[in-house]
């Protein structure tokens, strides 16, 4: 958008358009300048208008055929249109004419990111920096491209550089904040936004994502003290209480945590995923009648929240209704169909009520989308040792074993099967396995066979592992 265009108002610039648009309709002669073409040209661009702005493109450039500016916007319009190689080609001849003309290089790599050859597009953003008077904006769009190639390490050098030059970017300190998370770079994130408090002490948003770092790595003391600093600054910003509530929660300190998510409704209208977590506050401290009515009243906020209708699951459970809770779980699951835990629970609750193909077929469901969660294994293999096949619980867990080589409970529970089945040899082998890898949780494999305790060659193999620990 040209910086002309940037300093005429709404008014401004409507008045132009209504006028160019007359000249065309009544076939009247009606002069603009050069500034007032880039206007009317931008307005197209930003209401996607291709067609008219093609109109303006060439009436601009029959009065102002050498104008390097609207060229310019022939070959942007072309990007748009998708003629992407013609595009590259206009603005090729006009860098040969104008070496110094930033908006062409940058021209140039947006056309390449719509390209997706975000290496060509970086390398058409580096050749602008010698040219532009924001280098800021450069460096912000550098980070961008390599966000799109997922290096995010580049993507958050550049975008320090952005706020160098623009510290009150809060836009791109959002951003930085989300590379550093998403590259599991809490740590490093924290480092840089205490120096970068240090220079700029008001910064509400630093000090906003510097407590979710601190949150993320349960520092929930310090967490609270960082949304406390984004308060004072702004007392006004709501997320920062609904995030004291969290880490509060955090801290098991209930009580508070739903002050600060009552807190949040000064601010904006009561949402669902508040009203949720004030019932998950109520039902954590055993008050699961006000739990209940908080998950009643997400649930009447927004009748699609999945958390919602799993905890009043939760509740009827605990209130000894399977049945009710089972029509709970299965709507929270229609909703979030693919949420191990609401499907974890569900199948728990199947499993109680010696349903076990509905249960089974839930934990395959689970281990076939998460194949770390080791209960889910188990669990999957007991329902179907229940159902007396054991060679079968087996060779469920053998498969739990290719993703999970190093998970004693797994071997345990094999060396379990195997005992059970009469393969007493093998089973000791994968008890020594198991016990190699974590001794402690040899208590699994007893309260699944505490027949084990009155046999002297397991008892004796106890006491070997335990010494040499």
């Amino acid at each position: 958008m040209s910086e002309d265009f940037e300093m005429m108002d709404e008014n401004q610039v409507n008045d132009l358009v209504k006028r160019f648009e007359s000249m065309l309709n009544e076939g009247q002669q009606v002069y603009f300048d050069a500034d007032e073409f880039d206007a009317i040209i931008d307005f197209y661009f930003d209401k996607q208008a291709a067609a008219k702005a093609d109109t303006a493109i060439k009436t601009a450039l029959q009065l102002f055929p050498s104008a390097t500016s609207f060229k310019i916007r022939k070959a942007r319009l072309l990007a748009f249109q998708k003629e992407y190689y013609e595009a590259l080609e206009l603005l090729n001849q006009i860098e040969l004419i104008e070496v110094a003309n930033e908006e062409v290089y940058t021209s140039k790599a947006e056309i390449y990111s719509l390209m997706n050859k975000h290496e060509l597009a970086i390398q058409e953003y580096e050749k602008s920096l010698a040219f532009v008077d924001f280098p800021e904006e450069v460096f912000s769009n550098i980070a961008f491209e390599y966000e799109s190639l997922n290096d995010y390490p580049n993507a958050i050098e550049y975008l320090k550089k952005a706020l160098e030059l623009n510290p009150e970017s809060e836009n791109m300190l959002h951003e930085v904040s989300f590379f550093f998370e998403i590259s599991g770079k809490e740590e490093d994130g924290i480092i840089y936004l205490n120096e970068f408090l240090d220079n700029n002490p008001y910064s509400k948003v630093a000090w906003f994502n510097l407590g979710i770092f601190y949150n993320s790595l349960e520092l929930f003391e310090k967490a609270i003290e960082s949304y406390e600093f984004t308060l004072a600054i702004d007392e006004e910003y709501s997320a920062a209480y609904f995030n004291i509530a969290n880490a509060y929660s955090g801290l098991e300190l209930y009580e508070k945590a739903i002050q600060y998510y009552e807190e949040t409704f000064r601010f904006e209208l009561p949402e669902a995923i508040s009203y949720f977590y004030i019932g998950e506050s109520y039902e954590s401290m055993e008050n699961l009648e006000q739990a209940m009515f908080y998950y009643e009243k997400a649930l009447e906020t927004d009748e699609k929240l999945a958390e919602a209708w799993a905890g009043k699951g939760r509740l009827f459970i605990r209130q000894g209704n399977d049945k009710t809770a089972i029509k709970h779980y299965e709507r929270a699951i229609g909703i979030m169909p693919f949420n191990g835990d609401f499907k974890y629970e569900l199948a728990i609750v199947f499993m109680r009520n010696s349903k076990f193909n509905k249960s089974a077929a839930l934990f395959r469901e689970i281990v076939e989308n998460d194949p770390q969660m080791i209960e889910a294994w188990i669990n999957y293999s007991v329902c179907i040792s229940l159902k007396d096949d054991v060679e079968k619980a087996i060779d469920i867990i053998e498969e739990g074993l290719k993703e999970n080589k190093d998970n004693a409970s797994l071997w345990y529970r094999l060396a379990g099967y195997l005992y059970k089945t009469g393969k007493v040899q093998q089973a000791y082998y994968y008890m020594e396995t198991a016990m190699k890898l974590n001794f402690e949780l040899h208590e699994e494999l007893i309260d699944f066979l505490p027949e084990l305790n009155r046999e002297s060659r397991f008892i004796e193999l106890l006491q070997y592992y335990k010494h040499s620990e």
